[in-house]
């Protein structure tokens, strides 16, 4: 049985709350381009070939770290977002909730280091920073850290982050977790999908020997055309309590207008109308 080399950077499952089931379609923007435009399956969304391919010696693991993915963040995706549309309609807060909330947390926490600028630029700041004690090194040495950062179409990054371990060691520094789920009052707004899946936000919540340093302290996950969840560490001490609520159109524009900013290239969406009269607005503007 051949193996998938076409590799998500945002989980299927996530772009689907995003999708459109009545018209079977999906609609996208791309902001370089300035061009809305329709996709009628997400297979080939937020995608690329061979993204998550580790090298082993000589052998190419296509497997390991979608397994890692599946495993830890998607396999249980659908059925946590059941649990919270659940609690948006009924307001009962129990052991379920709680870890659905920490589950989608955790998601959002890995989702940018999926995406392949954010993987060759982790690539390249690792080469930039080893180069120069390689060139002290040895023939051998220098050849050996040359092939590791040498890729090609069958192997893009050198893919040794664990997303697991490293979404556990960013929950474990936020500490406790307060959220604000928000929903649109307007049933004609909706929520963008960005490119690089969900924002993170760091700051000085810790102490260490150094005091410059800074973790991951927000989480701005846009779950479904309709629900966007904001996690904030405790530590911040500017949110205290939790909630639920509803935003005016102004204030999905504003957090849409944000997602587009920050996004490298594509935002998508459920409705085509309220893409495209979001860009025209957006252009317009330019």
């Amino acid at each position: 049985m051949s193996i998938p080399k076409n590799h998500h950077y945002i989980s299927q499952i996530h772009i689907k709350n995003f999708f459109n089931n009545q018209k079977k379609e999906i609609y996208l923007y791309d902001k370089e381009l300035e061009n809305c435009f329709t996709k009628n399956t997400t297979k080939s969304i937020f995608s690329e070939k061979n993204l998550n391919t580790k090298q082993i010696d000589n052998t190419f693991d296509y497997s390991s770290i979608e397994k890692d993915l599946n495993d830890n963040f998607e396999k249980d995706f659908g059925s946590n977002f059941n649990i919270i549309k659940n609690f948006i309609e009924d307001h009962n807060l129990n052991d379920d909730v709680e870890n659905a909330i920490l589950y989608f947390a955790k998601y959002g926490v890995i989702s940018e280091l999926r995406t392949p600028f954010r993987k060759k630029h982790a690539d390249d700041a690792i080469f930039k920073g080893m180069s120069v004690i390689m060139e002290m090194g040895d023939e051998n040495l220098k050849k050996e850290f040359s092939d590791y950062f040498t890729f090609n179409d069958k192997r893009k990054y050198t893919n040794t982050i664990d997303y697991n371990e490293f979404a556990h060691k960013v929950l474990k520094s936020m500490g406790e977790i307060m959220y604000i789920i928000e929903i649109p009052e307007n049933e004609n707004d909706y929520f963008l999908l960005p490119d690089f899946g969900a924002a993170t936000r760091r700051e000085k919540i810790n102490t260490y020997f150094n005091p410059d340093v800074k973790e991951i302290a927000y989480i701005g996950l846009p779950l479904s055309s309709k629900i966007y969840i904001h996690f904030y560490s405790r530590k911040l001490k500017d949110v205290n309590y939790s909630q639920i609520r509803s935003i005016s159109s102004g204030q999905v524009y504003l957090l849409n207008k944000a997602n587009l900013d920050y996004s490298n290239k594509l935002v998508a969406c459920e409705n085509f109308n309220y893409l495209s009269n979001f860009t025209k607005r957006i252009c317009g503007m330019n």
